[in-house]
């Protein structure tokens, strides 16, 4: 799920936990962050995200539909969102619902990479001195 503006962990972990209680053994979480500092040691000032919500929606949710299927994982969310961010703040958080947690441990890394490569998701760096760059991830 692509969205406009900040992320509140702490509701999407509180709904994760509450989803249907009984039903999952574990619940994992990631949530990505913004680094203060660019690849080349640039003072970030802030993070840029936009993309095409359609496409990214749709790949988000391939992407989750594939690790359901290949790690028989109960549910699996990806919650992206878009806009400024300030370092340190949440960009994306990943949840993988599962009765086993060597099923959602070993989705984890999987969902995450696909995550990183795969979605039309653009970040622009905004630095301290004032120039800023795109990233090619």
């Amino acid at each position: 799920m692509y969205e406009k503006g900040k992320i509140d962990t702490a509701k999407l972990i509180l709904d994760a936990l509450n989803r249907d209680p009984g039903k999952d053994g574990i619940v994992l979480y990631y949530i990505g962050t913004v680094k203060d500092f660019s690849k080349d040691g640039k003072k970030v000032k802030q993070l840029y995200i936009e993309a095409y919500k359609d496409l990214a929606d749709k790949k988000l949710e391939e992407i989750c539909f594939d690790a359901k299927n290949r790690f028989f994982t109960n549910d699996c969310k990806i919650y992206h969102f878009y806009g400024y961010f300030a370092p340190g703040e949440p960009l994306v958080i990943a949840i993988i619902w599962s009765k086993d947690r060597s099923q959602a441990l070993s989705a984890l890394p999987y969902v995450i990479d696909r995550y990183k490569k795969e979605p039309t998701i653009w970040k622009k760096e905004i630095y301290e001195d004032g120039t800023s760059k795109w990233l090619e991830e």
